[in-house]
């Protein structure tokens, strides 16, 4: 019994036991009680006794200062595979949130830095009466020609549009990697302790739907008064959106640190 291999191995550790001391360390820090001991006179080592108890917390091996124990080979497969996910999902969450960041900034210059003005009742009558012929931003009394921050209004809705389909792509994925979180919200009824989550996720795809319906409006080449309307739409929601995004980030700002701690490691 002694000497079977069963009992030196668990899924995520291996123990030596020539290089055991009998000092018991290991023991008192397994909490799973894996780990137990061979104490007779002459021979004293630590011994795998329920293996399949083992859930790879790794004290064992910190813990142990003669080095019996190490990390199997599934076990540091497994723990790149968690770093590389890690990584992975911490470049994503870094990329969402400079992205984000740039589209509310990019915002703020059209919304802020171009308009003159927003519509009166005058300037929808009169749009009503003229509208195959009156522009877009006389309506909106949008200063096409003023530079802010060395870009015109063009160049600004360019980036724009560019970085909201980057972050819609990034969220696209971002979904698809936190589905099965998604999924077990609404299947175990977990709405009420998501609330800002979701809130948020619902404020985006309003501000995403209307964004991009008002794109494709522009791109058909019409002057519709739908297009204002959805415009308008967006940029209140927009600033709704934004206080929601940084309740998350704030939320997430530990995650953001433990990741950051565990990559420089």
């Amino acid at each position: 019994m002694f000497f079977n291999r069963k009992h030196t191995r668990t899924p995520f550790i291996q123990l030596d036991t020539k290089k055991c001391k009998a000092c018991w360390e290991c023991i008192k820090i397994c909490s799973n009680q894996v780990i137990s001991k061979v104490d007779i006179p002459w021979h004293k080592h630590a011994l795998i006794v329920e293996p399949d108890a083992c859930t790879g917390c790794l004290k064992c091996v910190s813990i142990c200062q003669y080095n019996a124990y190490s990390i199997s080979e599934g076990a540091k497969q497994k723990t790149e595979k968690i770093s590389k996910r890690t990584f992975y999902n911490f470049l994503i969450d870094n990329l969402l949130l400079i992205s984000g960041l740039m589209i509310i900034f990019s915002g703020l210059a059209l919304q802020l830095g171009f308009h003159m003005g927003g519509p009166d009742e005058h300037h929808i009558i009169t749009f009503e009466i003229q509208s195959q012929s009156m522009q877009y931003e006389q309506l909106r009394e949008i200063d096409t020609n003023k530079i802010v921050w060395g870009f015109n209004y063009f160049a600004w809705t360019t980036i724009h549009k560019s970085v909201i389909v980057f972050f819609s792509l990034l969220m696209i994925y971002h979904t698809y990697v936190h589905w099965k979180w998604c999924n077990s919200v609404i299947t175990k009824h977990l709405i009420g302790k998501n609330k800002q989550v979701i809130i948020l996720s619902v404020l985006f795809l309003l501000v995403a739907v209307t964004g991009f319906v008002s794109w494709i409006i522009d791109l058909s080449g019409s002057t519709s008064i739908f297009r204002m309307l959805f415009i308008e739409i967006h940029d209140k929601l927009t600033f709704v959106l934004i206080v929601f995004f940084v309740l998350h980030f704030i939320k997430r700002a530990k995650w953001f640190s433990a990741a950051y701690a565990k990559l420089k490691r």
